[in-house]
């Protein structure tokens, strides 16, 4: 039987009924692109300003679809590998607004999404910060009752509303969020420049994605548990430790319980 996200809200909205429309042929097996995209919004009488706006959208319909898939009575490895065959069959995403390129906005990967939030899912959290949710991709797995979700793209911040979040909001990721402290954070910062600035008493940490993990881990309680992705193309000295950001490394393993990387 075809996977359903629980009882999907009724899709009013032309931006809904293309969400709609997508998520249905993804699940009966089409292979879109761009072109095609374009042409069921036409058809349902979307008005999209950009591709890009496309892109978002579909992204939220391939998210429905991989929390249908973690609600089926299935082992976790079989949801773990129906998501990959979701990733593989999904529509190539790789338009990007001036907007996008400025935030330095880049989609996580399904499954990587699903390992991230079924490691923090392991405590069962009652409260999961999300400081930079996008379309909810690093959450899509746990209890979104559960989950503040931050986002600062208006397009993507509009997608986050009514899925049932604890908390949607606006904020500056690199202040704080003054939420109280919170069980679990997940998150997949945005990489991009910032001033270096000193953390604790020696770690002087430059770049807007390790700020932005260092912010909202205060945030986080001292027996909480954090799924983070964070890095590109990583460069390792010879002796296997990482050539960059080592300043953020050390400040991490001082300061927390790192149980990978």
């Amino acid at each position: 039987a075809k996977a359903t996200w629980a009882e999907p809200p009724v899709a009013e909205t032309p931006k809904e009924v293309f969400t709609q429309a997508i998520q249905d042929r993804i699940e009966n097996g089409d292979k879109l692109n761009i072109i095609q995209l374009r042409k069921t919004a036409n058809d349902v009488g979307y008005k999209f300003t950009s591709d890009t706006e496309l892109q978002e959208h579909t992204e939220v319909a391939i998210i429905n679809i991989a929390k249908g898939i973690t609600q089926e009575n299935i082992s976790q490895q079989e949801k773990f590998d129906k998501i990959v065959s979701l990733y593989e069959s999904q529509p190539t995403m790789s338009m990007r607004s001036a907007d996008r390129i400025e935030n330095q906005q880049y989609s996580t990967p399904i499954p990587m999404s699903f390992v991230a939030g079924e490691f923090v899912n392991e405590i069962t959290p009652k409260t999961i910060l999300e400081p930079s949710a996008g379309n909810g991709m690093m959450v899509f797995n746990t209890n979104h009752s559960n989950v503040i979700a931050n986002e600062k793209d208006k397009v993507r911040l509009s997608n986050l509303q009514n899925k049932g979040f604890k908390l949607v909001t606006n904020h500056d990721a690199l202040l704080p969020f003054n939420i109280g402290k919170v069980d679990a954070v997940v998150m997949k910062p945005p990489f991009g420049k910032a001033e270096q600035k000193l953390y604790g008493d020696a770690y002087k940490v430059s770049g807007l994605d390790p700020q932005m993990v260092i912010n909202a881990l205060d945030s986080m309680k001292d027996d909480g548990r954090a799924s983070i992705v964070i890095g590109g193309h990583n460069e390792y000295e010879s002796n296997g430790a990482l050539k960059k950001d080592k300043a953020f490394l050390n400040y991490l393993y001082n300061y927390y319980n790192v149980s990978d990387i």
